[in-house]
C-alpha cells in the first residue's frame, strides 16, 4: 500500500525531470547552438516550431567577441539581462512556519509567514553553496546566503533560469574559507542579449514547462506527507489497514 505512494512520488520525481530537460534543450539549441539559424542558413525550416517562431531567427551569421551569433542579435553584459541582490537576514529565532518558501543558497530552506519578493524568481547561491539555481513560483523570502533577481531587465524569470544554470558559478568564487559569490562578478560576464521577442517566446513556453513542474512538486510533498504519517499510526494501532488503503485511493485518485 505504502509502496504505491513511494512508486507514484518516483514517478512525479521522474516526470519533473523530463519536463526541466527539455526546457534546457529548447534553451540550448535555439540560444546556445543556434539550431533554427543554422537550419534557414542551409535552407531547411526549423524543427518542431510554427511559422511565426521560425520567423524570429535571422538566416545567417556575424562575428562577435562571443565567436559567431546570429546576425542581428546583440553582445551585451550579465546585468543587461537582469540583476541579482543579496538575500535578506532572517534569524531561526524570528522565522514563523508560514505559506512562503524559504530560499537558502542550498535551495527551500522551510517558509516563513512573510515574503520579501514577489514570484516569479530566481535564485542561486552567494554564501556556503554556489552553482544551484532555482525557479520559485510563489513569493518568497531569500535567506542573505542567497542571491535573487532583483530585476528582470532583458529577460523574463524563465529564460534568466536556464542562463544562470548555464554558468558555471563555482568558478566565480571569491572567498577563501568559505565560497562566496560576488554579484558583481556575475553582472560584469559578457553575455548575448537575444531579441525581446524571441525570449519572450521561450520564456512563454518555459514557463508552462515549469508550471507544471511545480504542480508535481506540490503533489509529491502532499504524498510524501501522507506516506510519513501513515506508517507510524498502523504501526501504533491507532489506524487499521482498511481506512489507511481508503486514505492512500483518495491522495492517488
Amino acid at each position: 500500500m505504502l509502496a504505491r505512494l513511494d512508486d507514484r512520488i518516483d514517478n512525479l520525481r521522474q516526470t519533473n525531470a523530463t519536463l526541466e530537460a527539455i526546457a534546457q534543450a529548447l534553451f540550448k539549441s535555439w540560444f546556445v547552438d543556434f539550431d533554427p539559424v543554422r537550419a534557414k542558413a542551409e535552407g531547411r525550416e526549423p524543427e518542431g516550431m510554427d511559422a511565426a517562431t521560425a520567423a524570429l531567427f535571422p538566416s545567417d551569421f556575424e562575428d562577435s567577441e562571443l565567436g559567431p551569433i546570429p546576425k542581428g542579435w546583440l553582445v551585451g553584459a550579465v546585468e543587461d539581462l537582469f540583476v541579482l541582490q543579496r538575500g535578506f537576514d532572517l534569524p531561526n529565532t524570528k522565522r514563523i512556519d508560514g505559506e512562503y518558501p524559504v530560499m537558502a543558497a542550498s535551495g527551500p530552506n522551510g517558509t516563513h509567514r512573510e515574503s520579501m519578493v514577489t514570484g516569479p524568481g530566481v535564485t542561486t547561491g552567494r554564501s556556503g553553496v554556489l552553482g544551484k539555481v532555482f525557479h520559485v513560483a510563489t513569493d518568497f523570502w531569500p535567506l542573505n546566503t542567497s542571491l535573487w533577481v532583483k530585476e528582470f531587465r532583458a529577460a523574463p524569470a524563465p529564460y534568466v533560469y536556464q542562463f544562470l544554470k548555464r554558468m558555471n558559478l563555482g568558478h566565480l568564487n571569491a572567498g577563501s574559507a568559505v565560497p562566496t559569490l560576488n554579484r558583481n562578478h556575475v553582472h560584469g560576464k559578457a553575455a548575448l542579449v537575444p531579441p525581446g521577442p524571441l525570449v519572450d517566446t521561450y520564456s512563454k513556453n518555459a514557463e508552462t514547462l515549469l508550471q507544471a513542474v511545480h504542480a508535481n512538486e506540490k503533489r509529491e510533498l502532499l504524498l510524501a506527507e501522507l506516506r510519513d504519517t501513515l506508517l507510524p499510526r498502523l504501526i501504533s494501532g491507532k489506524l487499521r489497514l482498511p481506512e489507511a488503503e481508503r486514505e492512500v485511493e483518495a491522495a492517488l485518485a
